[in-house]
């Protein structure tokens, strides 16, 4: 359904790198995460990363410092930013559309049989992004009270572990 609520890679980026650093924040208040570590752990550009990063750091949200150590952290309570500012920060006013269509297919004047769905359903959508909030998706995120790249690494342990023993 091209024409709903349309979140794009930054947008998504900005929700995946938010919720890192408040799971990280929480574990250790001093951690920062280095763009190029993400970038790589998500297989996303470093270069769109790293302009998501900054938009991020002219909001206010996230804070960046360069050097050894240096990385992003988070710098506002996760519970105050939701889905819909964080994303707005990045990608600019979430836009919808009414039809299923990226090009509309019925005439002006007729009226679509499904107008009342996407309408129903964009405004769900929309509802949800503006009260979910970044602590919210990290309470989500976690498992066995580890962030993602806790997860991962765990992971990896086991796996060279194994390779080992091989």
């Amino acid at each position: 359904m091209a024409g709903l609520v349309n979140i794009g890679e930054m947008g998504a980026l900005a929700l995946h790198l938010l919720t890192e650093l408040a799971a990280m924040k929480e574990t250790d208040p001093t951690s920062r995460l280095a763009v190029k570590d993400y970038a790589q752990f998500l297989s996303a550009s470093q270069h769109t990363l790293h302009k998501v990063a900054r938009r991020l750091v002219s909001a206010g949200f996230v804070e960046g410092s360069r050097g050894a150590g240096g990385g992003l952290s988070l710098i506002v309570d996760p519970g105050d930013i939701t889905m819909m500012q964080a994303i707005e920060e990045v990608d600019g006013k979430v836009h919808s559309n009414d039809c299923m269509f990226a090009k509309r297919v019925c005439p002006p004047e007729a009226k679509c049989p499904f107008g009342a769905l996407t309408s129903g359903m964009d405004s769900a959508i929309r509802n949800y992004l503006e009260k979910t909030t970044i602590a919210d998706l990290c309470r989500m995120a976690r498992k066995d009270g580890k962030t993602r790249i806790q997860q991962q690494q765990v992971y990896d342990e086991v796996a060279t572990a194994i390779t080992k023993e091989e």
